[in-house]
């Protein structure tokens, strides 16, 4: 399918990749409030698939109409009484704790959808386990005439160092677990900003080579080796092994073993040094090199159980780093970086463009990223929603509805209003417009 969407003119195959990744997420956002509403017994007056104006009405059933509308970019709910707690069966008539979980189902359901395609991945062999041992960032993709690519780097390839100076500061110990997932992550922020203070001038990059692997039931008597000296690496070479071994020489074995007990070996690597020079699209464009980049890992296979609790593992993980990264931009100690509409289009192109695999883990993380804003405490968005609650739980008493609904209303207007502001810019970025 992704395939015969790259082949649709330029802007077609961005616009139909930006609306094949939204408008099933903000749909499943609307049936965690549907779903929830119905609970609670809150009347639904309607349930729309795509947002006004009205194509058709599929069905009326009990209060519900169920309504396709032409633009397709998610759904909504319309409750009954949303700010006037007087309307019988209204949403702004139930209590505190109904209108919390019917507002928290929305981003919980984000959270589900995520959780259930890391764990869909796990379950076919395609999820990727972290692996440690290696204090590095792992080139995914490589742009075709990028400066990446003219400097020699491939897919595969583990960035350890730039111009000498590891991403990763020596700790004495090597990541072991999963709290260590955020030190791994900084290894990524860290070449970011330095191929950004690198733009337009050649910087180092130290790359380690060879294919990671995981080994199991291997007999550790049968084979011999030595501490690597391989910079960013923490395992042993291995220097003798028997023939009929899935063992060679030349190997490392990387520290720590994998959580199974099994080996995870990195075959016959090599330390390379490459040059590149990161370019700026505009100049206010930061510097890139043409790659996309993450943490070492490898494709894992699991069983249903397993691969649940896999999936659930990671979306935890995500929310984790993902909070950390939105407090350290809100102290000032992390570059403020803002997608809007054109952003969102050109990555789910570049997605969808490596195949149906990397199209869903996009979709995936957009799903957290959406029910995660959700939750910001913004006017008009779930969380603002919340905080309205949580000043009635600790004043005795509401809001009045009808300020309480102007304030929602000056919110959703300063959204649509940031959301076009950066809409301009990504339009100003790709066509080379700046401002003096």
């Amino acid at each position: 399918m992704t395939e015969m969407i790259s082949g649709l003119p330029g802007p077609l195959a961005a616009a139909v990749f930006f609306a094949a990744s939204l408008f099933p997420l903000v749909l499943i956002h609307e049936i965690g409030h549907f779903i929830a509403a119905k609970l609670n017994k809150v009347r639904v007056d309607e349930f729309g698939i795509g947002f006004p104006p009205r194509l058709a009405r599929l069905a009326k059933i009990g209060d519900t109409e169920y309504t396709v509308n032409i633009l397709p970019l998610g759904g909504f709910v319309r409750m009954a009484g949303e700010d006037d707690p007087d309307i019988p069966d209204s949403f702004a008539g139930k209590s505190k704790r109904a209108r919390s979980v019917i507002l928290l189902a929305g981003p919980f359901a984000n959270f589900v959808f995520a959780a259930a395609v890391f764990a869909s991945m796990a379950m076919v062999g395609l999820f990727p386990q972290a692996v440690f041992g290696i204090d590095g960032v792992e080139v995914s993709q490589v742009n075709e005439g990028s400066p990446a690519e003219a400097a020699g780097l491939v897919v595969g390839d583990i960035i350890v160092a730039t111009n000498g100076a590891a991403l990763v500061k020596p700790e004495g110990t090597q990541a072991t677990n999963e709290d260590d997932m955020e030190r791994i992550a900084l290894a990524v922020e860290e070449l970011v900003k330095r191929t950004d203070e690198s733009a337009d001038k050649p910087m180092e990059l130290t790359v380690v080579r060879g294919g990671l692997e995981r080994l199991e039931d291997v007999d550790e008597s049968q084979w011999s080796g030595k501490p690597t000296s391989i910079q960013g690496v923490s395992g042993v070479e291995v220097t003798s092994a028997p023939a009929n071994s899935t063992l060679h020489v030349g190997d490392v074995v990387l520290e720590p073993k994998g959580e199974d007990g099994s080996l995870i070996v990195l075959r016959s690597p090599e330390s390379v040094v490459l040059v590149v020079t990161p370019k700026r699209s505009s100049p206010d464009a930061p510097g890139q090199m043409g790659v996309a980049i993450g943490t070492p890992s490898i494709a894992t296979r699991f069983g249903i159980v397993a691969a649940l609790g896999q999936g659930v593992g990671l979306t935890g993980r995500l929310l984790h780093a993902m909070i950390t990264t939105l407090a350290r931009m809100f102290v000032g100690r992390a570059e403020v970086e803002l997608a809007g509409p054109v952003g969102i289009s050109i990555m789910s192109r570049q997605m969808g463009e490596q195949g149906m695999v990397s199209f869903l883990r996009f979709m995936a993380l957009l799903s957290l990223n959406l029910g995660l804003i959700n939750l910001l405490p913004i006017p008009a968005l779930d969380g603002g929603r919340l905080l309205f609650i949580a000043a009635e739980a600790v004043r005795g008493k509401r809001v009045e509805p009808s300020r309480e609904a102007v304030v929602h209303l000056i919110g959703f207007v300063l959204v649509i209003g940031l959301m076009a502001a950066i809409t301009v810019v990504e339009v100003a970025r790709l066509t080379g417009l700046t401002g003096p």
